[in-house]
């Protein structure tokens, strides 16, 4: 077998802190852009391979046979590096693999082509556990730190889509850059937005993570696009792998009010709960 069809799935050791995922599944070639500059701790892939984003259709042949060894119930999760729509342009081939196999879905996207999939993913839905994650970073900012996919008016609009067709879907609060998109306004305004969509949950990923290739790349975009923060990330973060804004206490609050004012989930067990209960009654149980 050839290499790159190994390890399409890769286990995921602590299921309860990663929206219940028991196999984390990548079956595309290359990565996301953004994950040259920096990861954030909710990302469960944080490498970046420096090739065109790519995929093989006999990739399926390989994947059925990883998930016919996996046990029933298991939940596959699909982050967003890449995303999975930048590859393909269609779940269906994944979804009756999932259905075949008696298999949970998380799916994180950043994706309009998601909203084709709709039907499907609500058939699917109604036998097996569903949950789709939507990234969301800014209502405005334009930096290439920050694609245009990660705008609110991107996420929010693939979020009212979903949950009117009555996907369980949430919003990912990430990434969370300081003096870039580390606004209370802007981060309220999210989350008013994200609540007005019919999001069932919000989760926020407020740390920034770094290697040494990656702060070299995010400080040459800072160094051109916001010079006037060299200075000061110098002098507050230097080369620390891991970065969090000073208004995180501030951003904190105010997600907790918006979410427990409008009845909307944010901690990761109540999360998980929404879609596999399973999973919270055996850690009690053990």
């Amino acid at each position: 077998m050839d290499n790159i069809y190994l390890h399409l799935l890769r286990a995921n050791k602590q299921p309860k802190r990663f929206f219940g995922v028991d196999y984390f599944m990548n079956i595309l070639k290359g990565s996301n852009p953004l994950f040259q500059y920096y990861s954030t701790t909710l990302d469960a892939n944080p490498v970046y391979k420096e090739e065109p984003i790519s995929f093989l259709k006999e990739t399926y042949h390989f994947l059925e046979e990883e998930l016919s060894s996996k046990e029933k119930g298991s939940i596959i999760g699909i982050q967003n590096n890449p995303d999975f729509y930048d590859g393909i342009e269609s779940i269906d081939k994944i979804l009756e693999l999932l259905d075949k196999y008696e298999m949970g879905l998380y799916l994180e996207t950043t994706s309009m082509k998601i909203v084709n999939d709709l039907e499907l993913l609500k058939a699917f839905s109604l036998k097996h556990p569903l949950l789709v994650a939507v990234p969301c970073a800014t209502t405005e900012i334009n930096s290439k730190l920050l694609s245009k996919e990660l705008l609110a008016d991107n996420g929010i609009k693939i979020i009212q889509k979903c949950s009117n067709a009555g996907i369980l879907t949430g919003l990912l609060v990430k990434p969370i850059i300081p003096a870039i998109n580390d606004s209370v306004a802007d981060f309220v305004k999210i989350l008013e937005l994200s609540i007005n969509a019919g999001v069932h949950f919000i989760y926020l990923s407020a740390s920034l993570k770094f290697d040494s290739k990656k702060i070299k790349a995010f400080y040459d975009i800072i160094d051109i696009e916001f010079p006037e923060n060299m200075v000061k990330f110098r002098e507050e973060f230097g080369y620390k792998t891991t970065w969090e804004s000073k208004n995180l206490p501030e951003l904190k609050k105010n997600f907790v009010i918006a979410c427990k004012k409008n009845k909307v989930l944010y901690a990761m067990k109540d999360i998980i709960n929404l879609y596999k209960p399973d999973l919270n009654i055996q850690l009690k149980l053990f």
